[in-house]
């Protein structure tokens, strides 16, 4: 339960149970029971979620361990059929070899699960050729808040009519669907934002173009409304040969008035990175090869992608590109980038992003509360500017980076949100910036979703007679209101359920390890922000026991989170349970570990090989961290005999040389390698 409290967002709610299902009849089975028991239920993936979309007071329910079989590929047709939790990148992996992909290709990919993908209606680097998930999603079969199942997908006028009237849970939810749109049509046109980049509220446009689909509403619901079964995706050509063109500049400013030249030669992508994420690149371990590319400290990268049928093709777009930005005024350097070798990593540079934010050392780091911004890209310098002055005038700056190919630049102010001081100053940059996202016709999120962090603002965002839209939508759907609630409408405020209680001093026990280089040991742990790159299993070494088992428990994310439970004494006074900490724990280990010994099991497949460190963008290293609550744990325990064994290896080794021929017998022998197992 405690694992599954937090996301990557800065949030935390313990549900009140996990449920792994094995099977769709197991989904199915659960959503029934927590119908008939009113208790809320969180479908999650990978739980990247940045604004608390995955986690919830009820059942929380991770689809990704099992519900990820691929169907099969029509190959003609160009789809596909998933379960919820067939993880991007091995979907891609999987259809490589027939010439398709999946167009949509958030950063997260390689962890990132479809179904969360459409609860959140993805886009990511590539929408400006690809659009958003709900672009390439046909059907979806799901399963009601009631424990029915409904498939929605493309129907006629007169299926659609049937669909209006059935007396079930499916024909309350066609009925008010297009009910809201028939009587507010007016309303929708005016307040919902006519850009490409666009996932707050509920999808009410994408209803008035599919008028016989509630695909669309569906898509980007965030788990709200339906729990998603299997989908059946639309997939698009797999471009024959990529490149980059990485011009870099002075200003920010210049780098945000060239996009509109990049555009004119018609990218499969433009992205954006600002020199406080290039910095922090520098710095991390597995990208400082890639960082040697970078020539001197840019104040801002643009990463132009382009794609075509010929490798020819691709380097003469380049070549125009580069001589189109000639000159322009602030460009310092342009490097290009054809050949996978150096192409690859430095396109994997952006993916790293939110990571490397979250290991900026000390408290006050780039919060995510109004990152997602899109706006029309001719207006994005204009806009990107006045959000800047917000940020001046309350006595901040940001990070800059993101899509700007499509005016979706995710912009994170820096804060320190343990502080009282500057969580008010948090709720002034939003209203600020909603003022502003409003002026510009723009949508306060552009593909990470309303969540905890913005479902308050949507009365605001979208005015009383689209926020009653959606709320009646929601009741059409969901009457007992036990799907994911409290996100999209009736949200709580912004800075409710934070992980850490603001004013609380952070804990900081005494310690075997020196942690001066981020602030001290608790805020060593608070390295791992939840983005969840430990939950790879393609490439890299990261990590092999989560690969083996497939548990979030045997994630370093997993490993942090137990750390960081186990340190915040807070965390028994919000939920009833032990305030023993970390802190008491090493000064009486003796009463605290009595109760904590799920910590040292959520430790134990921890195999201390720090590829954490090494391929983790915040740099978390658990092995150092196990490290300390071994030492803390054992410090009045009688250690085990083969910590013992493991400590004399130096002397018992030479003894066992001298009788290697019967060691080795001895080792050949099931029974007797598992005696010692079982004594050691």
């Amino acid at each position: 339960r405690r694992l599954y409290a937090t996301d990557a967002s800065h949030y935390q709610i313990v549900p009140l149970g996990v449920v792994v299902p094995k099977t769709v009849d197991d989904l199915t089975a659960t959503v029934q029971i927590a119908s008939e028991l009113n208790v809320p239920i969180t479908a999650r993936g990978g739980g990247t979620s940045l604004t608390g979309q995955s986690i919830g007071p009820g059942i929380v329910i991770d689809c990704s361990k099992y519900l990820n079989r691929i169907g099969e590929l029509d190959a003609v047709g160009g789809t596909v059929t998933v379960q919820p939790g067939v993880v991007l990148d091995h979907l891609n992996r999987h259809l490589a070899g027939r010439g398709w992909m999946f167009g949509p290709d958030v950063a997260t990919a390689n962890r990132a699960t479809l179904g969360g993908m459409i609860g959140n209606n993805s886009a990511g680097s590539h929408s400006v050729v690809y659009g958003q998930t709900v672009d390439h999603v046909r059907s979806l079969t799901t399963i009601l808040g009631d424990g029915t199942s409904a498939t929605f997908g493309p129907l006629t006028e007169r299926e659609c009519e049937r669909k209006r009237e059935l007396r079930t849970r499916e024909g309350a939810a066609y009925r008010a669907a297009h009910a809201v749109v028939r009587e507010h049509g007016d309303e929708i046109e005016k307040r919902f934002p006519k850009i490409v980049r666009k996932v707050s509220g509920y999808n009410l446009s994408g209803i008035r173009q599919r008028p016989h689909s509630l695909v669309p509403l569906v898509v980007g619901s965030e788990g709200t409304l339906a729990v998603i079964a299997e989908a059946e995706l639309s997939l698009v050509p797999r471009p024959k040969f990529r490149g980059l063109l990485v011009p870099h500049f002075a200003t920010l400013q210049s780098a945000l008035d060239a996009v509109g030249a990049c555009l004119e030669l018609g990218p499969s992508a433009v992205e954006m990175m600002d020199q406080m994420l290039i910095d922090l690149a520098r710095e991390q371990l597995a990208l400082r090869r890639t960082m040697a590319a970078i020539h001197g400290r840019p104040a801002a990268l643009l990463m132009a992608e382009f794609t075509g049928d010929s490798s020819a093709e691709v380097e003469d777009k380049i070549a125009k590109l580069a001589r189109r930005l000639d000159g322009i005024a602030g460009m310092t350097a342009c490097v290009t980038a054809i050949e996978p070798a150096l192409r690859d990593p430095l396109w994997n540079l952006r993916s790293a992003a939110v990571p490397l934010l979250g290991g900026m050392p000390g408290d006050r780091k780039p919060v995510t509360f109004v990152e997602d911004c899109a706006v029309d890209p001719k207006r994005m310098p204009e806009f990107a500017a006045r959000f800047r002055e917000v940020l001046h005038r309350h006595g901040t700056d940001g990070a800059f980076y993101g899509h700007a190919s499509v005016g979706c630049l995710h912009i994170r102010p820096v804060l320190n949100i343990h502080d009282p001081a500057d969580l008010a100053t948090m709720r002034k940059i939003t209203e600020a910036v909603t003022d502003l996202v409003l002026e510009f016709e723009g949508s306060l999120s552009g593909e990470h979703g309303d969540g905890l962090t913005r479902s308050e603002w949507n009365r605001k965002m979208f005015g009383p007679t689209i926020y009653e839209a959606f709320r009646t939508v929601k009741r059409a759907f969901d009457p007992e209101n036990v799907l994911n609630p409290n996100k999209i409408v009736d949200g709580p405020a912004m800075e409710a359920n934070l992980r850490q209680p603001p004013g609380q001093p952070l804990p900081e026990p005494p310690a075997v390890f020196d942690y001066a280089t981020h602030g001290g040991y608790f805020r060593s742990v608070e390295l791992c922000n939840g983005a969840g790159v430990c939950r790879k299993t393609q490439s890299g070494a990261m990590c092999p026991s989560y690969r083996a088992t497939k548990d979030e428990r045997d994630t370093p994310r997993g490993r942090a989170n137990a750390l960081r439970f186990l340190s915040n004494s807070e965390f028994g006074t919000r939920n009833s349970e032990s305030k023993s900490g970390f802190h008491s724990a090493i000064r009486n280990p003796q009463s605290a570990f009595a109760e904590q010994r799920w910590t040292r099991d959520v430790m134990d497949l921890c195999l201390s090989c720090k590829a954490c460190k090494a391929e983790c963008p915040s740099n978390v290293d658990i092995a150092k961290l196990k490290a300390e609550f071994t030492e803390a744990y054992y410090s009045t325990r009688k250690r085990p005999l083969g910590h013992l064994l493991l400590k004399y290896v130096d002397v018992l080794s030479p003894m066992a040389a001298r009788m290697a021929g019967l060691a080795n017998w001895t080792a050949r022998r099931k029974f007797a390698r598992r005696m010692i197992e079982a004594l050691a």
